[in-house]
C-alpha cells in the first residue's frame, strides 16, 4: 500500500522541488542526454504545452479599485467628497492607508461615512497596513507590531472583515529590499512569531491578517502563503493575492500556472486582488511595472478563477502613474467582457 503524506510533506516537497539551479549529481559526460528538449541544460523559464486554461466564468463579479483614489485623513477636503471622486472615477471599491487614516473619527463620523458609502455604492474594505513587522531593529519591530494591532481595531470599528499586511524583511532600509537572510530559518520563525503577536495583542477580534507576497522576502509563493497559515495556526490568517509580487525570470513567462497554483492552493483564503502588469526589460532580470494588458500577466485566467470565489471579491489596480490608471481600468473591463465576467458597475 502507498504511503499517505500529509498536506504538510507535501508542500515540504513542493517547496524543496521548486526550484532548480540546473545542477546535476551525474556525469553529464558519461551518460546521454534526456529525451526531454532542455532538461539537461536549461532552466524551464518557458511554458510547457498545452497549459490548461479554463476561462469559465463564476457568478460573483468583481469590484475595482484604485490606488490613486484611497480614502486619508485630509483637512483640505472631505471623506464624503473623496468617495464621491473614487465613484466619479468608475470605481466601486476603496481603501485607506493605515498611514493616513484617521483614528480619532468618531463613531457618528463612521456612521456618516457608511450613509455615504452606501448612497453612492462604494464598498470601503480595507486599510492597507504597508510595515516591517520582523525589522531589524527589535523596537521598531514592535512599533510596527503595534501598528497593525491598531489597524485591526480601526477595521473592527469600520466593520472591515480584513487588513492588508505584510511579513518585511532584515534589510535595515526597507522592508522589501532583498536582505540575504530573509530566506533564512531563522527569519521564518521571526515572521510565525510577529504574526502569532499580532493575533495575541488582537484577539477577540474576526478581522483577519491578508497577508501580501512580496517576492523579496520570504512570503513570496503560493505554498509560503499555506505554510505561514499552518505555522501560526489560526484561522485569521488570510491572503492579499498579488501573483505580480512573485515574479522572478523563472515564473515570468508562466504566469498562466502560478495564477492556478494561487487558487488552487489558497482558495477562499484569498480576501481580495491586486492588479499591477509587469515587463522584463533587460538582460539581467529588471521587472518594471507597465499599463495593465502591456505586461505578462494572463488577466483572462486571473480574472475568471477570481469571478468563481464563493463571494465577491475586490482587485486593486496599484503601482501607476496616475494618467496609466484609466486605461489599465479599461483593460480588465474589456478582458473581463470578453471571457464573460461581470465588472461591478
Amino acid at each position: 500500500m502507498p504511503k499517505r503524506i500529509t498536506r504538510r510533506q507535501a508542500l515540504t516537497a513542493g517547496t524543496a522541488t521548486g526550484i532548480t539551479l540546473g545542477i546535476s549529481k551525474r556525469n553529464a559526460q558519461a551518460e546521454p542526454l534526456s529525451d526531454v528538449w532542455g532538461e539537461d541544460f536549461m532552466m524551464q523559464w518557458s511554458p510547457p504545452e498545452h497549459v490548461k486554461r479554463d476561462l469559465t466564468p463564476g457568478n460573483s463579479h468583481i469590484r475595482l479599485s484604485c490606488a490613486g483614489y484611497g480614502l486619508r485623513k485630509d483637512d483640505s477636503v472631505t471623506l464624503v467628497d473623496q468617495i464621491k471622486a473614487v465613484r466619479k472615477a468608475g470605481y466601486t471599491a476603496v481603501e485607506a492607508s493605515s498611514r493616513t487614516w484617521d483614528y480619532d473619527i468618531t463613531d457618528s463620523g463612521i456612521r456618516e461615512l457608511q450613509a455615504v458609502l452606501k448612497e453612492v455604492d462604494v464598498q470601503f474594505y480595507t486599510l492597507h497596513t504597508w510595515v516591517n513587522i520582523i525589522d531589524p531593529d527589535a523596537t521598531k519591530r514592535r512599533e510596527n507590531q503595534k501598528h497593525v494591532a491598531q489597524a485591526v481595531e480601526a477595521a473592527d470599528r469600520l466593520g472591515m472583515k480584513f487588513i492588508l499586511t505584510h511579513i518585511g524583511g532584515r534589510s535595515p532600509v526597507n522592508k522589501d529590499i532583498p536582505h540575504k537572510d530573509n530566506w533564512t530559518k531563522e527569519t521564518w520563525e521571526m515572521s510565525v512569531t510577529a504574526t502569532k503577536q499580532i493575533l495575541k495583542d488582537t484577539s477577540g477580534s474576526k478581522v483577519c491578517l491578508a497577508f501580501e507576497a512580496v517576492n523579496s522576502c520570504n512570503n513570496n509563493t503560493p505554498k509560503s502563503h499555506v505554510r505561514l497559515k499552518q505555522d501560526v495556526g489560526d484561522e485569521r490568517v488570510k491572503v492579499t493575492l498579488d501573483p505580480a509580487n512573485m515574479l522572478h525570470a523563472g515564473t515570468f513567462y508562466r504566469m498562466t500556472e502560478l495564477i492556478n497554483e494561487c487558487f488552487d492552493l489558497l482558495g477562499e483564503d484569498i480576501m481580495y486582488a491586486h492588479a499591477k502588469d509587469k515587463e522584463w526589460t533587460k538582460m539581467m532580470p529588471s521587472i518594471e511595472s507597465v499599463i495593465i494588458g502591456k505586461g505578462c500577466m494572463d488577466y483572462e485566467q486571473y480574472l475568471a478563477q477570481l469571478s468563481r470565489m464563493k463571494y465577491p471579491r475586490t482587485m486593486l489596480i496599484e503601482h501607476l502613474p496616475k494618467e496609466q490608471y484609466p486605461p489599465s481600468k479599461k483593460h480588465l473591463e474589456d478582458t473581463a467582457k470578453k471571457i464573460g465576467v461581470k465588472i461591478y458597475q
